[in-house]
């Protein structure tokens, strides 16, 4: 009888213990990562195509459509050309192109780097074989590719200190420039004020000997107008 017991009790033990991790929700409990909605018979579901998601990576947004319902759905091809979709982040939308995979039927990716941490979303405006998908759709949330990190960019390496070196001595240069600049500039305008007033001063000359030269040719003018008349004068009284 002990024999028995040895043998059963584990025996049931192990079959409670298989009953419960294939009936517990949360083994049964897919970790879904894309969202799928329904509008009418057609299913829509999207996601990222890789996940999780950093930022400054590239990735992408993905599209499935199919319709019916559960494992009879069937996959809609060409389904997103009456369809406009957008990505938003925030207050901020952008258009995306999208293709239809080469690996699976209904699926469509449309290439994209997401830039911030934070909530994205995919802005649907159109109709699917004339039903109407007007909706907006929330992504997993983006985080930051500093997760990624090793050895941490923020430390206190010998590599930080030479990287603020160099930004100190490309500040110092800058300055140098800028001020370089400066100094051309200001003698620039001072040569080109010292220009005008030489040109000035060129002109007041002129003018001064213009005036000059026309009175010199007017007494001229006069001088041979009276010798003119004294020698008209001199033949009469002879």
């Amino acid at each position: 009888m002990t024999r028995i017991n040895q043998i059963l009790i584990p025996s049931v033990f192990l079959l409670l213990l298989a009953t419960i991790v294939f009936v517990s929700p949360i083994s049964i409990k897919p970790a879904e990562a894309h969202i799928t909605k329904v509008f009418g018979n057609y299913l829509v579901q999207v996601g990222w195509s890789n996940e999780p998601v950093y930022t400054g990576l590239v990735n992408g947004a993905e599209v499935t459509i199919k319709k019916g319902s559960g494992d009879s759905a069937k996959p809609v091809i060409n389904a997103l050309k009456d369809v406009q979709i957008s990505v938003k982040y925030g207050g901020v939308t952008k258009p995306l192109d999208f293709l239809p995979s080469s690996m699976v039927d209904g699926q469509y990716n449309a290439p994209l780097i997401p830039t911030r941490v934070g909530t994205y979303s995919l802005v649907f405006k159109g109709t699917v074989e004339g039903q109407a998908i007007d909706t907006e759709i929330v992504l997993d949330d983006v985080a930051s590719v500093a997760a990624l990190n090793f050895p941490s960019s923020t430390g206190s390496g010998s590599d930080n200190s030479a990287s603020v070196g160099q930004i100190n001595s490309l500040a110092n240069q800058l300055t140098n420039d800028v001020e370089e600049a400066k100094n051309n500039a200001d003698a620039a305008a001072k040569s080109v004020s010292n220009v005008a007033e030489s040109f000035q001063q060129v002109k007041d000359t002129t003018d001064k000997l213009y005036l000059i030269s026309m009175t010199g040719i007017g007494i001229g003018i006069a001088g041979i107008v009276i010798a003119v008349i004294s020698i008209n004068k001199n033949k009469k009284q002879n």
